[in-house]
């Protein structure tokens, strides 16, 4: 038995969709550029700045300079490379993540690779 009295269904209408969500791929693209050029500055710092040890070359038997010391050579071999390392790895952290970390990781790769030439440079040319 079939009641014509019966209420109708209320409509149900579909979600509206709106085209105005903001772009995914461009951020997705910045981070993957900037991550490109981090990583290019930490190739670079990790080939070169190892070379400023070169400035011992003019230190004599005696020479109070830093550069002229095992310890200051060593900070000046050894921590671009290690900047290096730990800001490629933040590249790609920051490249892979989203959101204020990964912000934040492409931010911090460039500042210590940064810090390592300015330390490096103090120490040769002491």
């Amino acid at each position: 038995m079939i009641n014509d009295e019966a209420p109708a269904a209320p409509s149900v209408s579909a979600p509206s969709v709106s085209d105005t969500a903001p772009s995914v791929t461009g951020s997705a693209a910045a981070r993957v550029v900037a991550g490109v050029l981090v990583l290019a500055f930490a190739a670079v710092t990790g080939l070169f700045a190892p070379f400023l040890v070169m400035a011992s070359d003019g230190c004599n038997e005696g020479d109070a300079r830093t550069i002229c010391s095992v310890g200051g050579q060593q900070v000046v071999g050894n921590l671009p490379v290690i900047a290096a390392f730990v800001a490629a790895l933040l590249a790609v952290a920051g490249m892979s993540s989203r959101g204020g970390a990964g912000r934040g990781c492409l931010l911090a790769a460039p500042g210590l690779l940064v810090v390592a030439w300015v330390v490096s440079m103090a120490i040769a040319s002491t």
